[in-house]
């Protein structure tokens, strides 16, 4: 049974953005460990909190965690938690490492995503947003470099930023050229646009043309809250929880405006795949968005029919499927609940929410179910999608 890893990771070395690009590093202060830590463990949250109202991010890391990385941050050794992951072995980020770890596990192609990648964008963002472009660009470059030659099973994604379509065109149609197939898009409005504004046609059109994957991930997608939600009289832990069940909805607005915008329609071939969003949300996602599409439905507010013509359920169907993570998802029951193959295997390697034996873990979780239920989770709904 063929099995493809659609959410994997670099791990990059921590001076991997000084060595491949010097001058920009130099204009871009370097995130500390630690800054980089809060980045990925608060960031979300503090995006939706005003400045006068955040506490010091250290405090809601627990004590555990704060003390393992002071001590790495002095010398010592990196936390355990993620030396069991793998976030500091060789195939954490060189080729040949990895694809010894993919065969261990029979594993035959992965796509591979940014950690510390992506960082120098995000900070580029807040610190001086005309250096985001050449940070991505800098990215880019380094993860094709990094898997030249070996993109048959080690599929690095383009990053990209849509508030400039022809650059985000040209990144997609140079990775494509190096053996990339998947592009990384924010599932966020870009530039203030919906996914389904005009202006993003044609980096969707050179995406189905080229036979390059959208990618919505959670790294690079947030539900907008509103910061009254933070002023709830200090009580950052219930506000963190609010923050988390509103994630769910990130994937649900952007294949909405895929789906009801037309993107879908307008490009049959074109594929996304949901990374680290959870599943649960999928069935209620399918049942809904199908009324929402139903005319002979009473709705309180109707500007118009619906006149696509497949249903929202069918679209995704035949274009999207949504990955599984470790401590976030259970396949069962939720699998069961939606048709075969909307649901597919990721590891998350290396990161720590992830797990390096996901494909024995979710083998497990499968047992009773249907060998074709099981070969559309493992590979074949990737494989299609991916046209590998």
């Amino acid at each position: 049974m063929r099995i493809i890893d659609v959410d994997s990771h670099f791990n990059e070395p921590h001076d991997w953005f000084e060595k491949a690009n010097p001058a920009l590093a130099a204009k871009l202060p370097r995130m500390s460990v630690e800054e980089t830590l809060l980045d990925v463990v608060v960031g979300d949250l503090f995006s939706s909190v005003p400045p006068q109202l955040r506490p010091d991010p250290r405090s809601l890391l627990p004590a555990q965690v704060i003390q393992a990385y002071d001590d790495f941050l002095a010398g010592g050794d990196p936390p355990q938690v993620a030396v069991d992951a793998g976030a500091f072995s060789p195939e954490a980020w060189q080729p040949e490492p990895r694809l010894a770890w993919l065969d261990k596990r029979g594993i035959d192609v992965q796509i591979l995503l940014p950690s510390n990648g992506y960082h120098p964008y995000r900070h580029a963002m807040r610190k001086d947003p005309s250096l985001a472009l050449a940070t991505l660009d800098t990215y880019n470059h380094w993860a094709l470099e990094q898997m030249h030659g070996y993109t048959d099973r080690l599929i690095p994604a383009v990053v990209v930023d849509l508030m400039d379509v022809e650059w985000s065109i040209a990144q997609v149609v140079a990775g494509r050229e190096k053996g990339s197939r998947a592009v990384f898009v924010k599932a966020d409005p870009h530039d203030g646009k919906a996914l389904n504004h005009p202006d993003f046609e044609p980096f969707w059109a050179t995406c189905e043309d080229l036979g390059v994957a959208i990618l919505f991930h959670v790294g690079g997608g947030r539900a907008a809250m509103h910061p009254g939600w933070a002023n709830n009289g200090g009580d950052l832990a219930s506000f963190y929880r609010v923050a988390s069940l509103s994630r769910r909805l990130v994937p649900q607005l952007a294949l909405a405006a895929m789906i009801f915008g037309g993107v879908l329609e307008r490009y049959p071939r074109l594929a996304v795949i949901v990374q680290e969003l959870g599943i649960d949300w999928l069935p209620d996602f399918l049942m809904a968005a199908d009324n929402e599409a139903d005319n002979s439905r009473p709705k309180m507010l109707s500007f118009a029919p619906y006149n696509f013509p497949l249903k929202p359920s069918e679209y995704m169907q035949r274009q999207v499927c949504v990955s599984v993570v470790h401590q976030q998802d259970m396949l069962r029951p939720t699998i069961e609940k939606v048709p075969e193959g909307l649901i597919v295997f990721s590891s998350d390697f290396p990161h720590i929410e992830g797990h390096q034996e996901a494909h024995t873990i979710y083998g497990q979780q499968l047992e009773g179910l249907s060998q074709g239920l099981k070969e559309s989770f493992f590979g074949k709904r990737a494989a299609q999608l991916l046209d590998i």
